[in-house]
């Protein structure tokens, strides 16, 4: 019998915020607007080209 992975509460948070934000790519890039983003310690706007993909860099949370 295989084991059924049961994903934590913090996985699932992680999932639904990365639907999220591609929704947001994905509709910046449709209507042809630039995205607001935190680079630098400022704002920047960066036009989302059509093979842009969401990264994130890793982070304190442990690897995905």
């Amino acid at each position: 019998m295989s084991k059924v992975k049961i994903k934590t509460l913090t996985q699932k948070a992680v999932e639904a915020m990365n639907v999220a934000i591609q929704g947001v790519v994905d509709d910046h890039r449709r209507r042809n607007q630039p995205l607001a983003v935190w680079k630098d310690g400022k704002v920047a706007l960066i036009h989302p080209s059509p093979v842009m993909a969401v990264r994130e860099a890793s982070g304190k949370y442990g690897k995905h």
